[in-house]
C-alpha cells in the first residue's frame, strides 16, 4: 500500500491543512456566539451554513475541477477558505459569520472531491477500507487543534482565525509544487439522478447518517458544555478525547471491513452500537464528567470511521468504476446530513435542554440502523423504481 499512499500524499496534506484550520476555529465560533448571547438554535443554523455551502460546493467545484484541473482548483479554494477564516477576526456579526461559514464549506467540498476521487482510483477492493482509514485518521489527527485553541483563547480570541488561514496557505504548497501537471483525478461523469441511482441506497444512507450524527455531535458539543456548566478546560478534555478516540477507531474498523466477507455487516454493527451509546449518553451523560468522557470516547471511536465504510461499500459496487460523479454523490448526501445535524441538534436542545443533543443523535442513529437492517428490501424497491 506504500505506492498508493505516496501518490495520495499531496492531496492528503492539503486535506489535513484544511481540516486543521477548521478544527482551530470551529469550537471558537460556537463559544463566541454563546458569549454573544446568540440562541442555541441560531448557533445550529450557523453551523449548518457550513454544510449548505458544502452542498453547493459538491455541485460547482466539480465543474471547476473539469475546467481548471485539480491543482489550480485547490489553489483557488485555498484562497477562498483562508480569506473567509481571517475575515472572522475582522467583524463579529451573526449574519456575516453565516456567510463565511458557507464559503468555508464550499471550499472544503472541492478539496474532498479531489482527494476522494484520487483515493478511489488508487484503491482496490482488498485495500480500500485501510486506505480510507489512513485518510480518515489524518483528518481526525487534525482535530487535536480544537482543544489547543479552546485552552489558548476561550471565547474571545481572534488569533486562531488568522493562524488557520496561514495553515491552509502553507499546506496547499505540496500540491502546487508537484512535478506532475495534474493529480490523476477522473475527468468524466456528471452528477445526475442516474449517478445517485448507481450507488447502493444503503451506502447513501450510511454516508448521510455519518453527516447528521458527526455534524450534530461536534457542531453542538461546545454549546452542550456551556449549558451544562462545563469550563473551557473540561471542553478541551472532551475535544481531546474525541480526537484520540476518532483516530483509534479508524484502522481496526477499516481493516476489519477489508477482511470480512460483507463490508455491510461491519456498518450494521457500528450503527447499532452507536445507537446504544447515544441512548447511554442521554441517560447518564449528566452523571459527571468521567461518565460523559467515557461515553463520548466510545461513541466517537465507533462513529468516526462510518463515512469511510459507506464510501468503500459504494465504490466496491460502483457501476462503471470509480468516477468523479460517484464521489460527488457520496459527498452530497453526506453534506445534507451534516447540514441537518447541527440544525436538528440545536432545535432539540432548545426544546429538551442539553440532553436533547443525545436524544437527537439516538433518533438519527436509529433511523440509519433501520435502513441498514432492511437494506435488501430497500434495494429491491430501488431497482423497481428505476
Amino acid at each position: 500500500m506504500r505506492t498508493p499512499l505516496f501518490l495520495f500524499m499531496p492531496a492528503l496534506i492539503a486535506v489535513a491543512g484544511f481540516e486543521t484550520a477548521l478544527a482551530l476555529v470551529s469550537p471558537l465560533i460556537s463559544l463566541r456566539l454563546e458569549a454573544g448571547g446568540v440562541s442555541t438554535a441560531m448557533i445550529g443554523i450557523v453551523a449548518s451554513a457550513y454544510s449548505v455551502g458544502y452542498l453547493g460546493g459538491t455541485q460547482v467545484c466539480r465543474h471547476l475541477i473539469l475546467q481548471f484541473g485539480a491543482r489550480w482548483t485547490i489553489a483557488l479554494l485555498a484562497v477562498l477558505a483562508a480569506a473567509s477564516l481571517i475575515a472572522h477576526a475582522v467583524l463579529f456579526d451573526v449574519l456575516f459569520w453565516l456567510l463565511l461559514s458557507a464559503l468555508c464549506g464550499f471550499a472544503m467540498a472541492g478539496i474532498y472531491t479531489i482527494a476522494e476521487s484520487l483515493l478511489n482510483i488508487l484503491a482496490s477492493r482488498g485495500n480500500r477500507g485501510r486506505l480510507y482509514s489512513v485518510y480518515m485518521t489524518a483528518s481526525w489527527l487534525t482535530a487535536g487543534a480544537s482543544p489547543v485553541a479552546v485552552l489558548a483563547e476561550g471565547s474571545g480570541g481572534v488569533v486562531s482565525f488568522i493562524i488557520a488561514g496561514g495553515v491552509i496557505a502553507v499546506t496547499t504548497l505540496p500540491v502546487l509544487m508537484s512535478r506532475r501537471a495534474e493529480l490523476p483525478v477522473p475527468m468524466h461523469g456528471s452528477l445526475t439522478l442516474r449517478h445517485f441511482r448507481a450507488v447502493p441506497p444503503v451506502a447513501l444512507a450510511i454516508c448521510f447518517g455519518s453527516g447528521i450524527i458527526n455534524g450534530g455531535l461536534h457542531g453542538l458539543l461546545p454549546s452542550y458544555a456551556v449549558e451544562t456548566g462545563l469550563g473551557n478546560g473540561d471542553l478541551s478534555l472532551l475535544l481531546t478525547v474525541a480526537a484520540i478516540a476518532g483516530i483509534a477507531g479508524q484502522f481496526p474498523i477499516g481493516h476489519l471491513s477489508d477482511r470480512v466477507r460483507e463490508r455491510l455487516s461491519v456498518a450494521k454493527g457500528i450503527v447499532f452500537l452507536g445507537l446504544a451509546l447515544c441512548c447511554g449518553m442521554a441517560l447518564f451523560g449528566s452523571s459527571g464528567l468521567p461518565m460523559l468522557v467515557t461515553f463520548l470516547g466510545l461513541l466517537t471511536a465507533i462513529m468516526a470511521p462510518i463515512y469511510g465504510i459507506g464510501a468503500a461499500l459504494a465504490n466496491d459496487r460502483a457501476h462503471g468504476g470509480c468516477t468523479l460523479a460517484t464521489t460527488g454523490a457520496l459527498l452530497f448526501v453526506n453534506g445534507i446530513g451534516a447540514a441537518l445535524g447541527p440544525l436538528g441538534a440545536g432545535f432539540a436542545m432548545e426544546a429538551w435542554g442539553p440532553t436533547g443533543l443525545f436524544l437527537f443523535l439516538a433518533l438519527a442513529s436509529g433511523a440509519v440502523g433501520l435502513v441498514t437492517a432492511c437494506h435488501r428490501r430497500l434495494e429491491r424497491i430501488w431497482v423497481v423504481a428505476g
